[in-house]
């Protein structure tokens, strides 16, 4: 009686999927759990290519034959790995979430607090891994930051750093790309890389930028942020396509050792006008008369996009009512009161550098025009943004003033003073925009909050309040 060999082919075709085919088929539960049957070819299966490391092993424990048509030769040439220096000194907690990673068999989530230094961590990992490597960033800002850092820190000529974003498209073996370029470059990218690195990892995990995360066949995986939690609740997605989270310490603790800057947290609460009193009042009425009138009971920020996807496109009423929300918040967020409060913070940090952020972009132009302040949205074109950028890091501006665009992936170390304008509901926000003051001073720096009284920013955060950790 003959037997047949047990082999298989592991191929990444064009489609997102791993193409498993076989010479007989598979039989084993632990392997067939993460397969589906090709209907249309007797032995050919699909598979997540992130479940690809699994797999691999199961194979060769079950004495599979294997063979691929990607991760042909995953570790670094010679060239590379005479040039790759890393010759930082960790810190503690560094050498304490390297270890965690590398006892997870280089798998995890490093949630340590803007500026403790999560980059040198990855860039230590690249160094010992020895591995190709693909870093995934959310923005442009922060790709150029990246290959800055790899070049400055790993003693690479910034020729031999790849780039795939912002109109470039040149891949070498340790390469920079945007979320958004990964996605559209995912069938070229993926046969290379063994080492993914992603940096501001809740992004990871959008709906529209999961698929790049499953779409890689990558072994390694390690995520960089300072705050994963989504209100979406995807978060809970990142143990499985990066690893678990690994949390060493905080920023209070940071503060203490000198690693960031001393802080000072103060919230400033501002009341309403009497004609924004008014007015506040009757479009609020509109919108908990709207959720009374259906029984609707709103109780986190995923109940509400649960509403705006549901309600809004069918029903004029839940329009209106929607449309008087955006107005409450607009006049809460802008108030007249809040405005002379900033005109007085700016007086008296005249000589610091502040910057200032605001929920909405027209509320920043309102700003930047009263007070002559440079201002940053995501209308900003590339060129001039970097123009203001410069220009504030440098000293010749004082005061910037932004909406969202500038929460996370930008560094600038002069940085004494934050303002939020409009107080936020979401830990991750507000810890982001802490973050940008964070770089260690001499000086105590300082984070308003301004929150009008009595309204649903009031309440925000509150809540907000009680489940930070910081």
């Amino acid at each position: 009686m003959i037997t047949m060999t047990k082999e298989v082919t592991l191929l990444l075709g064009p489609s997102f999927d791993l193409i498993i085919r076989a010479r007989k088929p598979i039989e084993e539960p632990e392997i067939l759990r993460f397969l589906q049957k090709n209907p249309k070819k007797e032995l050919e299966y699909r598979a997540k290519p992130v479940n690809y490391p699994e797999l691999k092993l199961l194979f060769n424990t079950f004495k599979y034959k294997q063979s691929t048509n990607f991760l042909q030769e995953p570790l670094l040439s010679k060239t590379y790995s005479q040039l790759l220096k890393f010759v930082l000194k960790l810190r503690d907690y560094q050498k304490e979430a390297l270890y965690h990673f590398k006892a997870n068999k280089y798998r995890g989530v490093v949630v340590l607090p803007t500026a403790a230094g999560k980059t040198i961590i990855a860039l230590k990992s690249i160094a010992e891994l020895k591995q190709k490597t693909l870093v995934l960033v959310p923005t442009v800002n922060l790709l150029y930051q990246w290959k800055e850092n790899i070049s400055k820190y790993l003693h690479l000529p910034k020729v031999l750093i790849g780039q795939v974003g912002d109109k470039v498209k040149e891949v070498k073996e340790i390469t920079v790309t945007t979320y958004d370029s990964a996605r559209l470059n995912l069938n070229t990218l993926r046969k290379t890389f063994n080492f993914l690195i992603a940096d501001e990892c809740h992004h990871s995990v959008a709906e529209e930028t999961t698929k790049v995360l499953e779409g890689f066949p990558a072994e390694y995986r390690l995520g960089l942020t300072a705050t994963p939690e989504r209100s979406d609740e995807r978060d809970k997605l990142l143990d499985k396509l990066i690893g678990p989270q690994i949390i060493v310490t905080k920023v209070a603790e940071l503060a203490k050792k000198g690693y960031v800057a001393n802080y000072r947290l103060e919230t400033i609460y501002v009341p309403l006008e009497a004609d924004e009193r008014y007015r506040y009042e009757e479009y609020m009425n509109i919108y908990t008369s709207y959720l009374k009138k259906n029984n609707i009971r709103l109780r986190r920020g995923l109940d509400f996009e649960r509403f705006l996807v549901f309600r809004v496109n069918k029903d004029p009423e839940a329009r209106e009512a929607l449309d008087a929300h955006r107005k409450a918040r607009q006049l809460v967020f802008s108030s007249k009161a809040k405005l002379k409060v900033l005109e007085e913070l700016l007086s008296q940090h005249k000589d610091d550098q502040v910057i200032i952020f605001s929920e909405f972009n027209d509320i920043v132009y309102e700003i930047s025009k009263k007070y002559l302040i440079p201002a940053i949205t995501h209308e900003i074109k590339t060129k001039e943004r970097e123009d203001i950028l410069k220009k504030f890091s440098k000293g010749e501006y004082s005061k910037l003033v932004t909406g969202k665009v500038l929460d996370e992936g930008w560094d600038c170390g002069t940085v004494s003073v934050g303002v939020i304008v409009s107080g936020t509901g979401q830990s991750r926000q507000f810890i982001q925009r802490l973050g940008r003051i964070l770089r260690p001073k001499e000086k105590e720096v300082v984070l308003y909050e301004l929150v009008t009284k009595q309204t649903l920013e009031t309440k925000t955060v509150k809540r907000r309040k009680k489940t930070e950790v910081i």
